[in-house]
This record gives C-alpha cells, structure tokens and sequence, in this order.
C-alpha cells in the first residue's frame, strides 16, 4: 500500500510538473506573439512615415492646405499620385509604382492580421496571421451565407442514395421519423445476413443496406435530433449549414495543402493489409493478458499531408485491395486541453465550428467543459477500422467521401467476443469481419447490427460504448469530437468486463 502510494504521488508529481512546464511554453508563446505583433506594426508605421517623407521630397511645391482641399473635394490628379494605407480595400492599380506596391503588400498584411472569420473563439483555435489569410481567401470566395449554393455542392459530391432492405418490416421510416424515438430504436439484425449482403473488403455499393437510423434534416428536424441525443441513442443529421461550409471549403483545389502545409508532419497508420486496429504498448502488469506471438498490427508514423495524399490517392483499381499497402491519416487539434501533440492542428476549431465547446452548441456538444479535443481521420479507400466500442459520447462528421458503420448496441459485447481488458488492443472485436471463423467464434452468430453509410455533410452521434465498425468506401475526411460520458450502458459493459 505505502508503494502504491508513493507511486501515485510520484505520478501526480510528474503531471503536475508537465502542466507547468505547458503552462511555460504557452506564456513564451504569448510573449513572442504580442513582440512580433507590435514590431510588425512599427515597422509599418515606420515604412507609412517614411513614404509621406519621400512624398513631399517628390513634391515640394504641394502645400499642406492645397493637400487638405484636394482630400476635401475629393479629386484626385493623376499627375501628383499619392500613398494612401487602404486597409478596407487594398487593391493595386496597374499603374501603381515599385515603392506602392509595396505598401499595398503590407496593405494586405495588415487586413489579414485583423481579419476574423465568424466563428472564431477568443480562447481557442489557430491566431496566426497565416491562418487568417487563408480563411479571409476563401471566405471571399465561398460566401457563408449562400446555403443553397452549399446544400447543392453537397448533393453534387455525394455519388449515390442507399436504399432501406428492411423498410417494409419496421414500424417507423428513417428518413420521417417521430419526434421521440420508437419502442425498439433503433431496429438490428442478424451480423450474419448483414455481411453476406456485403461483405466488408468489398467497396462496391449496394443499393440496399440494413440502415436502422434516423437520418435528420437541419432544417426542419433539429428538435426531433435533440429528442434522440437526450435518449441517448444514436442518429444522423443532414445538411446543418456549418458543417456544409466546410465540406465546401475542404473540397476547394489546394486548400488542404496550403491549410496542413507542405513539411508538418502529422500522426499517420500504415498497414500491411486494409485492417487497423487501435493498440497501446504492452504493460509489464498486463503480460499475461498478451499473446507470445503478439506484435502492434499497424505501424506508427509521420509524414506531411501531400506525402500521404500521394500514398493514399489511388486511382488505379488494379492497384488497391484487402491485401494491398493501406495508410490512416491522423490530425489533432488539442483545444483547452492543452499541448497534447506535437504540431497539433488547432485549426481544427476554425475550420469545424459545429464541434466548438460552446455552451450554446446543443446539439453537439453535450457536455462542452468535458470535451477531449477534436481528432480527424482521413481513410484511404477500404482502409477498415476494427469494431470496438468508445468509452464517451460521440459525435462523428463526415467531410468528403464516403465511410460505412455496422453499430451494435451495448448489450450484444459478449456475442462480439472482445478482446479483453490488459490486452494490447482491448475494446475491439477478436473476430475478423472480413473473414470470420464461426467455429472459433460461435457467439458472434447470434450478434445484432445495423448500418449506415455518411456522406459529405452528416453527422452521426454515437452514444456511450455503443459499438462501430468503420470502412472507407473511397478516400474520405471524417473528424469527430467527444462531450462527456453517459451512463446509461454501463451495466451491459461491466458485464462484459469493462
């Protein structure tokens, strides 16, 4: 006991010890922001200063009241130009000189250091300079309040409609459903006639899936979201303007790279094969939980976005398959958690409003003080996530592409035969969907599933431990955050032993 003690205290120590030295980094941080900032702006009042100078010395018989009128009247000789610092429309003229061309450069710099884009938040989310300039470029661009244009750019990515196999044996339609859910919402069905119908290495579309949920219209079915999310039980919801704005923008030629960089390396997952699976380094309290021949199922990396774009961007079909070379492409954005990766992508709060810790974010964000930051996916075409179940409330965004979930409820856990707790891979399925091996796994014939297949602006909210088992069906972005914990499904957990 006085070990575990000891040990707990030399724990808290360190964390202690690494929130202050955080804490350090962000004060220096600030610091060198506010310095550059403020030599940026005397360098410009200096440059303007030195500008009006030269003027005068170019024009020495202009006086100053002859000045004051000309502005007065508000005529302009073109033979006696002038340097002005238009900050609200900093537009070169084709007959502008070298040196105002220059002051138009700064011009621009000084409107994108001030520019703020709608959904900014004071304590969060990317404040450099940079950032503003991109979003101020595409802003311009895409105008956030033209929603039919982006409820149709929507509607042009997304490639095909699924219909409902099981339409006519449930008591409620999916896409018209009540406004508090139904006696056994959602419906589920035999795991078994659920991958015969398609099998989980195979992409190809089907017209017809065992969709169990309730796909919602922003629009017009917000309240009845709500009603579900407060069950907690899961849901789609379609078309929400904010998230249409970044499904938009992401999709604009070249606004990835400029937004992610060329040489920033993040987080990526390689695999040998189309599978992934989540795992954590053994603990030497755990050895007895891990296999003699275990060893991680994918590889741990970093390399920029275009490098994995280049890897995962695959056109040729004879070159992509369950066998084949797979990349997971990963980014994080920290949030009020603080430092929590290295090149954290705090942007991320920018760009997905909709998953801002905000206590007016009802829909998404149940519990915004217990958020857990926001982490983005980005799955190469058949890349397949092995089933497993979360241990947060969920909320899941789809930003391009396509990606198929089979859900289960939390009471079927023992008929997924998980892997179990101490092992390297916890909380996922030991059954491989792909090819499953009955007789090994006899309870895993009598599992319960729906599915459900995101596009280009849903938003799905998974519930607390409810199981997911996720595949790319082309290469995607999907982003989701967490807001707490519910405690409805716990029972049904413990019980598996959890």
């Amino acid at each position: 006991m006085k070990l575990d003690r000891e040990t707990k205290e030399k724990k808290r120590f360190r964390r202690l010890r690494r929130k202050n030295k955080q804490a350090r980094q962000q004060r220096r941080m600030a610091l060198a922001q506010a310095v550059m900032g403020g030599l940026f702006l005397i360098g410009i009042a200096a440059y303007v200063t030195s500008s009006i100078r030269q003027q005068r010395q170019d024009y020495p018989n202009q006086s100053r009241n002859h000045e004051h009128n000309h502005d007065h009247n508000h005529e302009h000789n073109p033979n006696h130009p002038r340097l002005e610092l238009d900050v609200e429309n900093p537009r070169p003229n084709e007959n502008l000189t070298a040196r105002q061309k220059l002051l138009h450069f700064g011009n621009k710099l000084i409107k994108a250091k001030f520019y703020q884009h709608s959904d900014v938040m004071e304590d969060i989310g990317d404040k450099s300079s940079a950032y503003a300039a991109l979003r101020q470029e595409y802003d311009q661009k895409l105008p956030m309040d033209d929603i039919p244009r982006m409820k149709r750019f929507a509607q042009s990515v997304r490639k095909r409609t699924y219909g409902n196999m099981m339409a006519k044996h449930m008591d409620y339609d999916i896409h018209n459903c009540p406004l508090y859910p139904p006696t056994g919402y959602p419906y589920a069905w035999n795991v078994q006639a659920v991958l015969d119908n398609w099998a989980p290495d195979d992409t190809a579309p089907r017209p017809k899936i065992f969709q169990g949920l309730c796909t919602f219209d922003y629009e017009t079915e917000k309240e009845k979201a709500i009603h579900y999310r407060e069950a907690e039980l899961p849901y789609v919801i379609r078309d929400d303007p904010s998230v249409l704005r970044t499904v938009e923008r992401w999709a604009q030629p070249e606004y990835m790279e400029k937004l992610l960089g060329e040489k920033t390396r993040y987080r990526t997952e390689y695999s040998e094969d189309n599978h992934f699976m989540y795992w954590t380094k053994p603990k030497k309290k755990n050895r007895d939980m891990v296999p003699e021949n275990w060893s991680p199922p994918t590889d741990m990396m970093r390399m920029p976005f275009k490098k994995w774009l280049d890897h995962a961007n695959v056109t040729d079909e004879s070159l992509l398959g369950p066998d084949r070379e797979h990349w997971y492409f990963r980014l994080i954005g920290c949030g009020e958690m603080g430092r929590c990766d290295n090149d954290s992508s705090e942007y991320l709060f920018d760009e997905l409003s909709f998953f801002q810790p905000r206590e007016d974010n009802q829909l998404y964000m149940v519990e915004p003080k217990k958020q857990k930051g926001i982490h983005c996916r980005f799955g190469m075409k058949g890349v397949i996530a092995e089933n497993h179940f979360d241990g947060s409330r969920n909320m899941v965004a789809i930003l391009g592409g396509e990606r198929r979930y089979i859900l289960s409820h939390p009471d079927q856990c023992e008929n997924l035969c998980l892997l179990p707790r101490g092992h390297p891979s916890a909380r996922h399925s030991a059954v491989d969907w792909s090819d499953v091996d009955w007789e090994e796994f006899p309870r895993f014939r009598e599992a319960e599933v729906n599915e459900v297949v995101l596009q280009a602006g849903d938003v799905m909210y998974l519930p607390t431990n409810w199981f997911h088992y996720i595949i790319s069906l082309d290469l995607n972005f999907q982003c989701n955050t967490r807001s707490g914990i519910s405690g409805e499904y716990m029972d049904a957990i413990h019980d598996c032993g959890f």
